[in-house]
């Protein structure tokens, strides 16, 4: 159980200033003029605690909760409230449901997990509820200074009066809406008085994380399907693998066999080329020492030539000169005879 100690209103409607009221002490009403702001703070601690519709909050949209100015004062851009109750015993939240009794707020056969707010408060803690919204659309929940969703507030006060549709407080003309209302309008009403809205929220939270399940095993027989396609493939890789290994390692089998009885032919051939490549040695050096051979002589016979050379000028000298003597001797024996005659 909860109990309001402090409300703070700061922008809202013709809050414009920090405005702070303490209901520490025994409050039984606010009274003032038509028109002072009392339907105001009604308003804030619908507003504060999660009311989504303008025309609840008597307005057209929700920023008309943000102080809209006077001849004296400008308008402001922010609109916050603050709420700040005190626990009257121990309570928690577990997966984002309330509980009393220190117990959670499941079905003792039902374990959900959830990302819901989790919250344990002893009896005299505080705590403060905030919210702010901006001219610019953007709106911010607070649960003691730690952002929070709108549904963990929602799910804070489920059961208690203050949830949505809720009927702890009732506004001008709530009365007579709840009495001219639909039986499903006001079916809501009397659940929540009742206690049954928490388990709806709860049955709705069960059903989006089914349905969410759902898809992700929709989601799950896809990639077991595209995981079995791609073990089909693998297998197929595999046993291609498989072929070509056994063919490589026959192929190496094949190769070393070759290798071995190529490297014997080449060994052989070597064997082979080293012999004659011995006899061509051999072969050569009898044929340089034959051209050695054949080289003094060609050098002997190059000197016996230029030495007969050398005797037949001297031959032919000779031979000119008597063949020159001859001819004088032949001259003067013309001349003799010439003369003789």
């Amino acid at each position: 159980m909860l109990k309001l100690e402090k409300l703070e209103l700061r922008g809202f409607k013709s809050f414009c200033d920090h405005t702070e009221l303490d209901f520490t002490e025994t409050i039984t009403a606010i009274v003032g003029p038509n028109g002072c702001g009392k339907s105001n703070l009604a308003d804030s601690i619908t507003w504060v605690l999660g009311e989504q519709s303008a025309r609840l909050l008597r307005g057209s949209r929700m920023e008309d909760v943000i102080f809209q100015g006077t001849h004296q004062r400008p308008p402001v851009g922010v609109a916050e409230v603050r709420l700040t109750l005190v626990a009257r015993q121990d309570f928690s939240t577990n997966n984002g449901h309330r509980s009393d009794d220190g117990t959670g707020g499941d079905d003792p056969a039902v374990d959900v997990p959830s990302d819901g707010l989790q919250l344990t408060v002893a009896a005299g803690e505080r705590l403060i509820i905030g919210r702010r919204l901006y001219r610019s659309g953007e709106s911010e929940y607070l649960l003691n200074g730690r952002r929070v969703r709108l549904r963990d507030i929602q799910d804070l006060f489920a059961g208690t009066g203050l949830g949505p549709g809720h009927y702890a407080i009732i506004g001008q003309g709530h009365v007579e809406e709840i009495l001219t209302a639909r039986p499903y309008e006001r079916r809501s009403v009397i659940e929540d008085a009742a206690g049954i809205t928490k388990f709806r929220l709860r049955q709705r939270t069960i059903e989006l994380r089914l349905q969410a399940a759902r898809q992700n095993l929709t989601r799950i027989d896809d990639v077991i399907a595209e995981l079995e396609r791609q073990v089909r493939s693998l297998k197929r890789q595999a046993a291609k693998a498989r072929r070509f290994r056994r063919f490589k390692e026959e192929l190496r089998g094949w190769l070393a066999r070759f290798f071995v009885a190529e490297s014997r032919r080449i060994a052989t051939s070597l064997k082979r080329l080293d012999e004659r490549l011995a006899a061509a040695r051999h072969e050569h050096a009898e044929l340089m020492r034959t051209i050695d051979a054949l080289e003094v002589e060609y050098r002997e016979a190059i000197d016996a030539s230029r030495r007969g050379e050398a005797e037949l000028n001297e031959a032919r000298d000779r031979l000119s000169a008597i063949e020159l003597d001859a001819e004088r001797a032949r001259s003067e024996q013309s001349g003799y005879i010439e003369h003789m005659k």
